[in-house]
């Protein structure tokens, strides 16, 4: 590896490290390479669903693809690692989301072929929840880097690797969930994987990009059932952002119906009714059908999802004049919670 370029020798084994949908999508592309191909990921990345539509988890979709995978919590310390690359060729690494940082010792078991994929424009949005971020600040550029994985990068945290390709892409107007956010992404890496790996039999010169550090910027990690209480006294457009940033995959931004917990989905405004008193705000002035409308301070919101803690729809018993409310310790509690992650899941550790 020079200091300004890189020649990557082609692969025939591929190591896959982390989470999501395009774990299974990178693994597949990969088999019909004819490339050996290996999963490693933990626990909550084993566990998580891939596919809302059929509620199929990574490992389900791996099993049922015949992709070899192994839970591994400490990477580093893995025997299963180590066989694969002593027993295969040409070895790459591609990270996705992986939980891992990787020592010295095991950067050099791929010999300069260890690459992470991250889906952010580096050196912004560095951190977690990059599209609920992207969400509530009405950013729509895409965009997907591979990095050169070192020693200092800190999943969720910290990315400094050097950049060989970067693909950005714009995200369409009728994209305002992070769902719909996923999808593009999902369909933008896969090009960027297929192209990437064409590119490096070719024998394309990759040329090494530093990232600009004057224009970084840093989000943490959310924790949507801590952190998504809605504030009530915020204008309409900031609380439709506001649940549309939590809306699917995640349970939904939350708040409070006679006391009881409700989480929201589903959300428009509605900027015919005219505006409201901010005393009014909360205040459910119409049930449709399906459709619920609450005042807010400058006009109106429509909502066709509430649920209560158990997922059940409560739409059918929601009454005009009722009031949706978040007391003032939950928004406090949220403004302070730090969410923090292992590889079981979420810690609940608050600041």
């Amino acid at each position: 590896m020079g200091d300004s370029s890189i020649i990557i020798s082609p692969a025939k084994t591929l190591i896959l490290f982390g989470g999501g949908a395009s774990i299974l999508d990178f693994a597949l592309a990969s088999k019909r390479r004819g490339l050996k191909t290996y999963v490693f990921a933990v626990t909550r990345h084993l566990d998580e669903i891939i596919n809302d539509d059929t509620s199929l988890t990574l490992k389900r979709a791996l099993q049922n693809n015949e992709v070899p995978f192994y839970h591994v919590s400490n990477i580093n310390d893995s025997p299963e690692l180590k066989t694969i690359i002593l027993d295969n060729k040409a070895c790459m690494g591609i990270g996705l989301g992986e939980a891992y940082t990787f020592t010295q010792e095991t950067i050099d078991l791929f010999e300069g072929r260890l690459f992470d994929f991250m889906v952010i424009r580096l050196p912004q949005y560095r951190g977690g929840a990059h599209f609920t971020w992207q969400i509530l600040r009405k950013n729509r550029i895409g965009c997907w880097n591979i990095q050169v994985i070192n020693t200092e990068m800190v999943p969720g945290v910290f990315d400094s690797g050097q950049i060989l390709k970067t693909r950005e892409y714009v995200i369409p107007q009728g994209a305002r969930i992070p769902q719909d956010y996923f999808r593009v992404a999902l369909a933008e890496a896969l090009k960027l994987f297929v192209e990437f790996m064409d590119e490096i039999d070719a024998g394309k010169e990759f040329k090494l990009a530093r990232l600009q550090e004057n224009f970084s910027v840093y989000f943490p990690r959310l924790n949507t059932i801590k952190h998504a209480f809605i504030n009530w006294s915020w204008n309409t457009g900031d609380i439709e952002t506001f649940i549309c940033a939590f809306d699917d995959p995640y349970a939904g931004a939350s708040t409070f119906l006679n006391g009881e917990r409700v989480f929201i989905k589903d959300c428009q405004a509605d900027y015919t009714e005219g505006g409201f008193h901010p005393f009014m705000s909360g205040l459910i002035y119409r049930v449709h059908g399906n459709v619920v409308f609450v005042a807010t301070k400058d006009c109106a919101l429509v909502f066709r999802k509430v649920c209560d803690e158990k997922g059940k729809d409560m739409i059918s018993g929601l009454k005009v004049g009722q009031r949706f409310y978040t007391p003032v310790k939950y928004l406090e509690e949220a403004m302070l919670f730090n969410a923090e992650y292992d590889t079981e899941g979420p810690k609940q550790k608050e600041k």
